[in-house]
């Protein structure tokens, strides 16, 4: 009952002190709206990276991205809040003239925010500066420089991983190049068909030679034998004659047919041990050229396949939005300003009064006993 009496004294004493509620809440809306009018505006503009997965991922699994995951994304916040980066915006989009003698640290700590929303794969890019199409500008321009940082990462950890296949490759296509050189090279200079057909002709030659060798040593036994079985006297004298003309023809015959074999022999033996190497030289000019197509087929499989597995190793990113040219000022709010002020200056004027009530209760509670003793005193 004692605190409900108080609190209604209290009220009533706020109501006769409701003009210096007023005056505080008037004033603190004068200074509150004189300061938003006075400060300079700033603008925020905000573009939006998306986080796309890599490019081999099954897409059934887009849809159960684990916390793990987001939370390693935020990674990419590192990108578009590199210092070296933001100094080449500053550069770049010519904003180092107006802000003076200020750092580069405390700089983007005041124009740029970059923050990842929990559990997206989306980069917000804040830029707050004094002019909204400089802010557009640099959101836009800090949001396209990481998608392009990030994208030459990739194309740097793709040449690395590719370096040693491709050297392969390239080592395999050179062997392929010198075997096939050398293979035209022979073939050009070294006529393997000709010798070939003049071995061929030779081998068919000496065989008539032979066959003709054969005929005549044949014709030289019948006339070897005719002589022996003629008969002595003089009526076979001629035919003893001619037979013996026939026997010697036929010898020297033979003999000019023996040196021409053994001349074709010769010649023959020399080609054909030449056709020989030539032959295996070739032979090995063909192993060769085949084991290089081969080799350099296997390691271009092997390169192509590092290649195109390329996407499906790193995460890409894309601008989402690049952002608008900001139409109102997000500082100073005046309305947000006001409202805050008014609550504060409310809320600091009763506080106020509360403890003048409170201490104007306790001076009237110490008056009492004494104003009661004199009282006292006088009866």
């Amino acid at each position: 009952m004692r605190n409900a009496l108080e609190g209604l004294e209290f009220a009533g004493y706020l109501w006769r002190r409701r003009a210096l509620v007023a005056i505080t809440c008037a004033t603190a809306l004068a200074i509150t709206g004189a300061v938003s009018l006075l400060l300079p505006a700033r603008y925020t503009a905000t573009a939006s990276i998306l986080i796309e997965p890599p490019a081999g991922n099954d897409p059934r699994a887009a849809t159960a991205v684990s916390t793990v995951y987001l939370e390693s994304l935020k990674t990419y916040e590192r990108f578009a809040s590199s210092d070296t980066l933001f100094e080449r915006a500053l550069d770049d989009l010519h904003l180092r003239q107006k802000y003076p003698g200020v750092s580069t640290e405390t700089l983007k700590r005041r124009i740029l925010e970059v923050s990842k929303p929990a559990s997206t794969t989306i980069i917000d890019i804040r830029a707050t500066v004094s002019d909204p199409k400089g802010a557009q500008a640099l959101a836009q321009y800090i949001a396209e420089q990481t998608v392009a940082l990030n994208a030459s990462l990739d194309r740097q950890s793709d040449a690395e991983l590719s370096r040693e296949p491709q050297q392969l490759f390239d080592a395999a296509k050179a062997r392929r190049a010198a075997a096939e050189r050398a293979k035209d090279e022979f073939t050009r200079t070294t006529p393997v068909e000709g010798l070939e057909k003049e071995v061929l002709v030779a081998a068919e030659l000496r065989s008539e030679i032979g066959k003709d060798l054969a005929r005549s040593r044949a014709e030289l036994a019948n006339y070897l034998g005719q002589q022996q079985a003629a008969a002595p006297g003089g009526a076979g004298e001629p035919q003893a004659g001619w037979t013996q003309f026939e026997i010697v023809s036929t010898r020297a015959k033979i003999q000019d047919l023996e040196n021409q074999d053994r001349q074709l022999l010769q010649a023959l033996t020399a080609k054909s041990s030449l056709l020989e190497d030539l032959r295996r030289k070739r032979d090995s000019l063909d192993a060769e050229l085949k084991s290089a197509r081969a080799d350099e087929d296997a390691e271009n499989t092997k390169l192509s396949d590092v290649k195109s597995s390329s996407g499906a190793r790193g995460v890409r990113l894309k601008v989402l939005d690049p952002g608008i040219v900001p139409q109102r000022p997000s500082f100073p709010n005046p309305p947000l300003n006001l409202g805050i002020a008014f609550a504060l200056s409310v809320m600091a004027s009763i506080g106020y009064l509360a403890i003048r009530f409170a201490y104007d209760r306790m001076r009237e509670t110490h008056r009492e006993p004494v104003f009661s003793r004199h009282s006292d005193a006088l009866r």
